[in-house]
């Protein structure tokens, strides 16, 4: 007799963080209506060491990047149907030449690398750590990377203020203890630069109004490792951290320093990190930090469990964004609406499933400009896009919605589009001439949206019918001509007809 199991194949996800020290992996399923994490892994690749002064990474980093990944892809490649994303955060945010390396990576797996901001960064490092234990009413977080460190404030499991600092671990050592040296100079040095990134955060942070303070991060797990042998806890204060600062130049070279319970390669990093945790204590009422077991990687992981929710962050983004720049619900809404409605007659041939929340955002919120200048309101939101935080979205995300949005109406700019790499290009121009015509067809911000008959979709353009006739139409019809022209700039034709007619000039 031969046993069938009946029950539903659990779901997998998977979460790869590709930090700037090092790449993490994580695997877990869902069991029972919780996450049950299967796997964890870690690999130092130093990314950051492989930047030079061109912010360009040399073929040696990447290759130890692309080798880590082939790696963890061996991992999870036989589970079917599992969830993955893929976040890269400082030294990818700043590589010039990130777009080979992500090419390289699309080759060994089929998921897209998500460089994420600072900003993003800090939200789901936070994310993270509400999700691995209990917080305060007020907490405190920080989390010293490879190339940068992110500082939060929040209440409970909400991140309120967000910040990412340009110092890391990787890249101050490199800078001020070079080839390993540990003197009282260096400190001094590093903790001056690092003061000054403190100095940038916003007055809340020194406020004081917090009752938990946390760290997360190798560099930090490695200085409550040394504090652990040392003091017999993990407990971290300024007062300890300044004698361990003595006892590394005491030490003098990070190749006589002796923790037995600090990973060798995590060893060099030392310094650096204990500098900036240094300046972190000064500048910022700070008594006492304890280590967080959450990180960037299961903020990750949580919210690809929870797709539903982390699409209500983007939502919820873009609604904060329209009111803080007063744009009107009412016609957005039908803008939109027109939007998505030709999006539906055209989105399997023209294969744009994959970006119907990107038109719909980009609808939603391309009148953001007038609140700046209504005579050049599309380059004002884009510009708007560009700069802002955007809680849930990837950088890629955010300039592909900035381009829409700053090319939505009148002549298109061609140098921005042309320079995108064309299976990146093809399908924003798919969705920026959508968002066109949904525009064109709320102009008089009329009660009711114009419609078309039918819209039809081919390689080369679109097939426009419209309903009614000519002299009612008569100012859509001119502004049509015009979309004809700009359209086909951008090498889409519009083809319109009139109850089976075709319309030409």
């Amino acid at each position: 007799m031969t046993l069938v199991n009946t029950q539903a194949q659990p779901r997998h996800f998977v979460a790869i963080d590709m930090g700037s020290n090092s790449f993490h992996l994580v695997i877990a399923r869902e069991q029972d209506g919780s996450l049950q994490v299967l796997h964890k892994e870690k690999q130092q690749v130093q990314l950051a060491q492989g930047l030079d002064e061109q912010a360009r990474l040399s073929q040696e980093a990447m290759d130890r990047g692309l080798d880590c990944l082939r790696d963890f892809n061996q991992r999870f490649s036989s589970l079917s149907q599992a969830q993955v994303r893929l976040v890269a955060t400082h030294t990818l945010r700043v590589a010039k030449n990130r777009d080979s390396f992500i090419e390289a990576a699309s080759a060994i797996m089929p998921y897209p690398v998500e460089v994420i901001s600072g900003h993003e960064e800090a939200r789901l490092i936070y994310n993270g750590i509400a999700q691995s234990q209990v917080l305060a009413k007020h907490n405190l977080v920080i989390d010293i990377g490879g190339g940068s460190t992110e500082v939060v404030l929040g209440q409970r499991n909400r991140p309120t203020h967000l910040s990412s600092l340009r110092c890391g671990c990787v890249s101050f050592n490199e800078r001020y203890f070079d080839a390993g040296r540990l003197t009282a100079d260096a400190f001094k040095a590093a903790q001056a630069a690092a003061d000054r990134q403190f100095s940038s955060l916003s007055k809340d942070y020194f406020s004081g109004d917090w009752q938990l303070t946390l760290g997360s991060s190798g560099s930090i797990k490695a200085i409550c490792e040394a504090l652990l042998e040392e003091h017999g806890d993990e407990v971290v204060t300024l007062a300890r951290l300044k004698r361990l600062r003595l006892k590394l130049i005491a030490w003098g070279h990070v190749s006589h320093i002796q923790f037995a319970n600090i990973d060798d390669k995590r060893t060099p990093l030392l310094a650096a990190g204990l500098a900036i945790l240094i300046s972190f204590f000064r500048r910022l009422p700070v008594t006492q930090l304890v280590f967080a077991q959450g990180a960037l990687r299961e903020g990750v992981l949580y919210e690809l469990a929870k797709i539903g929710q982390y699409q209500d962050i983007r939502l919820r983004t873009v609604d904060s964004i329209a009111r803080l720049y007063h744009v009107d619900p009412d016609h957005a809404a039908k803008v939109r609406d027109s939007a998505m409605a030709l999006f539906e007659q055209v989105a399997d041939a023209w294969q744009l499933r994959a970006h119907a929340r990107l038109l719909a955002y980009a609808a939603s919120l391309h009148e953001i400009g007038i609140h700046i200048n209504s005579k050049a309101a599309h380059k004002h939101g884009g510009y708007i896009i560009s700069n802002s935080d955007l809680p849930g979205f990837s950088q890629a995300l955010q300039q592909d919605l900035a381009l829409l949005i700053a090319n939505h109406c009148k002549k298109p700019n061609l140098a921005s589009l042309d320079e995108l790499p064309q299976p990146q290009r093809l399908p924003l121009v798919r969705l920026l001439c959508l968002l066109r015509l949904a525009v064109l067809l709320n102009l008089g911000r009329n009660a009711h949206s114009l419609t078309l008959d039918r819209v039809q979709a081919g390689s080369q353009g679109l097939n426009l019918t419209l309903p009614g006739n000519k002299r009612k139409l008569s100012l859509f019809l001119k502004d049509l001509h015009r979309e004809q022209k700009h359209m086909s700039s951008l090498g889409l034709e519009l083809s319109l007809n009139l109850q089976d007619k075709a319309l030409r000039d």
